[in-house]
């Protein structure tokens, strides 16, 4: 994953950046390790120091080994010279005064000090951006993502080469240009053409303080301009939620599921130009990405009953479990018709049900899953497939893991850096070389790893 390291001078009088990373090791002892003066990327050939804590202990004795590069340890602190770029581990063993003993097991994805030629930030405005971002990639391997200027309240999208990004201004507020302040962006892109097809909110005001009206809008790129459409005549509440798709029997007609609290789950299908059809197919909320499969039927979970769409037919499977607290599923259709659910962070910690494999029935309520344990503390994720494994971007506090299984199913945790808090990445699988991507929020600028 190419990427930059932006690097900061430090005065004497300023504190040292510290990344806090959790051990992720099941046991009554919980580690974590302290990355002293870095962040952002782990760059191969940097010395990085790092610093093991566990809360309440004094140790008694602390081990460090690492699967690559060299160690050179002190007690409870080390000083680790990543190796060549590529995943490696840093592995701490410990013994408290008490008697108690643990061990952590830490892993990281390197990059080439050659990287850190390119600034990782997809623009270099001075706005704060990338609040919201989502990514994702043609057939061809070009990156496509649209993201948020928080600053001015912008709507923007930027295509990646495989070497750079390019960015474009979609909507946002303009003189006589009917721009708007813009809102929560969602993206897909036709995978032959790369065309992209955005929805998003467009209004006056600020939603967070509550009691705006916003309208459900659409934008896509043609002959190298962006055409903007207004999808529904009716103002909504500052609670909508929406997702976008391409009907794979309908000629890739775009397609918007979203609600908010008084319209159900509305479907607006792109008819024409300027032109949707948009009826009400059941009463509820959004509470997912949608998804189509290859017959053309829509999956969208309402709240925690899964929707499976054809047409204005509509049929419902409860997912049960703790999946009604849940504030957004990212989703994934994988082969042999199973679909794949996450639940955007976990309500507590240790919530049991943290990710769902549902084998698709016929009819949807012959329908079953499996559920499986997701990580025990989690703050915001995402969801992609490939190479026959599911991957997540996970933002565990301030910290950016990439999430996937190893031989015998169990999930490892690669450190990719820092993320801004209170932020959630995108994560999206590039088809020409099957490597995971992910847009994120870092310094108030989004950033590309």
């Amino acid at each position: 994953m190419l990427g930059a390291l932006t690097l900061f001078a430090a005065c004497a009088a300023e504190p040292e950046p510290t990344q806090v990373i959790a051990s992720h090791e099941q046991g009554a002892l919980a580690l974590l390790i302290e990355r002293e003066g870095g962040e952002g990327l782990f760059v191969a050939g940097a010395a990085e120091r790092f610093k093991v804590t566990a809360a309440g202990e004094v140790f008694k004795s602390v081990r460090w080994s690492a699967t690559a590069g060299a160690v050179d340890a002190a007690a409870e602190r080390v000083t680790w010279t990543l190796p060549s770029n590529g995943l490696a581990s840093l592995s701490v063993s410990v013994e408290t005064e008490s008697g108690r003993k643990a061990d952590g097991e830490f892993h990281f994805n390197v990059v080439p000090a050659s990287a850190t030629a390119a600034n990782t930030a997809i623009e270099a405005s001075p706005d704060v951006t990338g609040g919201f971002c989502e990514l994702t990639f043609d057939s061809a391997g070009r990156g496509h993502i649209v993201y948020f200027n928080d600053t001015h309240r912008g709507l923007w999208y930027g295509l990646w080469d495989g070497t750079s990004w390019t960015t474009e201004q979609v909507d946002g507020p303009g003189f006589n240009n009917d721009g708007q302040f813009t809102y929560n962006p969602v993206l897909t892109v036709d995978p032959a053409t790369g065309t992209p097809h955005v929805a998003y909110l467009k209004g006056d005001g600020d939603p967070d303080r509550g009691g705006e009206t916003l309208r459900v809008a659409y934008a896509t790129r043609v002959n190298g301009a962006w055409v903007r459409e207004l999808v529904d005549p009716a103002n909504r509440s500052d609670s909508v939620r929406l997702s976008i798709a391409l009907h794979p029997t309908q000629g890739l007609q775009p397609v918007i599921v979203y609600s908010d609290l008084s319209s159900g789950v509305r479907v607006a299908t792109r008819t024409g130009s300027n032109a949707w059809s948009t009826p009400q197919l059941a009463p509820g909320v959004v509470t997912s990405e949608a998804v189509f499969d290859a017959a053309g039927t829509l999956y969208v979970v309402n709240k925690g009953v899964l929707n499976a769409i054809k047409g204005t037919a509509v049929e419902t499977w409860s997912l049960g479990g703790l999946s009604a607290s849940t504030g957004w599923f990212s989703l994934a259709l994988i082969p042999n018709q199973h679909l794949l659910l996450l639940p955007n962070g976990a309500t507590t910690n240790g919530a049991w049900v943290g990710f769902y494999d549902v084998a698709l029935g016929t009819p949807l309520a012959t329908s079953t899953s499996r559920t499986s344990q997701g990580d025990f503390v989690n703050h915001s994720n995402d969801l992609a497939y490939g190479g026959g494994k599911p991957f997540f971007a996970q933002r565990h506090g301030t910290t950016l893991e990439l999430v996937t299984t190893d031989a015998r199913g169990f999930w490892t945790f690669t450190q990719l850096g820092t993320i801004q808090d209170g932020t959630r990445p995108s994560i999206a699988i590039r088809p020409t070389d099957g490597t995971p991507h992910v847009c994120y929020q870092r310094d108030g600028k989004v950033t590309f790893q």
